[in-house]
């Protein structure tokens, strides 16, 4: 059987505390795997053993493996203007939370730039109502306690919601029913980290029918999900699952992973044009076209 990779979940919506620098919406492809100056970056995906959306393929997001010390690995905005795997120096881990006592690292923001730095902890637990605080120094960063991040939501009466929300780099680093779905962008960073949203919608990875601009993937941690769809053709490496174009997954089949398009298995429609429908993996009646 056929392994298949995660999903990357991505925001549409901008997020962040109310300071005035929020990151602007965007679109990460990748099924794997915001605050004082965050944007929420939505869409959908799962995490895995890296990030995928483009082809730099540097180290490996969810096992930290790959960059020198003092460096994290994070889906991060390569030169050309598209999305991979980085490794990006900085003065701590929001995961780890690697600061000294009464201290976390944070996301700060001081004029045009971001950096991941150690400030005095916050005092609002996960899910409380946050905000931005500034330093006479000029640092702006969030009210949240250590390991969390103050990210904005739409309200029921039309409004915006700002929470803390936990950093994460992988599913089960999240409580269930969430997942590690939201991507966040700051303003003067590539970084591009994550932290626990709503579980993306359920689907059919073989009827598809999620609304555009998503696809429907198949995710080990996840299930089939509504997801941002990627571009990668079939054949091309790939980390996510929705790295691929919808209709395909990103499976492992040899030594590493790539794009396949998926089929009914063991037979059926839709069937392959060339190749054979091998059965994933956890994916009853679902399978992936291989040479």
């Amino acid at each position: 059987m056929l392994l298949v990779s995660c999903v990357l979940v991505v925001g549409l919506m901008a997020s962040g505390c109310p300071d005035g620098n929020s990151g602007g919406p965007g679109s990460d492809a990748g099924v794997s795997d915001a605050g004082g100056d965050g944007g929420r970056d939505g869409g959908g995906g799962t995490p895995d053993a890296g990030d995928g959306g483009g082809t730099d393929w540097v180290c490996d997001v969810a096992r930290q493996q790959g960059c020198d010390a003092g460096a994290l690995c994070l889906r991060g905005v390569l030169e050309d203007g598209g999305q991979g795997n980085r490794c990006f120096p900085g003065e701590c881990d929001p995961v780890a939370q690697d600061c000294a006592a009464g201290s976390k690292c944070a996301y700060v923001r001081q004029g045009s730039g971001t950096s991941r730095r150690c400030v005095p902890e916050g005092t609002v637990t996960e899910g409380g109502a946050c905000q931005s605080t500034a330093t006479p120094e000029g640092d702006f960063y969030d009210t949240c306690e250590a390991g969390l991040h103050c990210t904005d939501s739409p309200a029921p009466d039309g409004g915006t919601l700002f929470t803390c929300e936990k950093f994460c780099r992988a599913s089960e680093q999240c409580t269930a029913p969430r997942d590690c779905t939201e991507v966040l962008r700051f303003t003067g960073s590539d970084e591009l980290p994550r932290v626990c949203g709503e579980a993306a919608p359920a689907c059919d990875p073989l009827a598809q029918g999620c609304a555009s601009p998503l696809g429907c993937y198949p995710s080990p941690e996840s299930g089939p999900v509504c997801v941002t769809a990627g571009t990668v053709e079939d054949g091309a490496a790939c980390t996510y699952s929705n790295d691929c174009r919808p209709g395909s997954a990103c499976v492992t089949a040899g030594s590493g992973r790539a794009c396949r398009r998926l089929c009914r298995s063991p037979s059926g429609e839709p069937g392959c044009t060339s190749g054979r429908c091998e059965p994933l993996q956890d994916f009853a009646g679902v399978g992936a076209c291989v040479p």
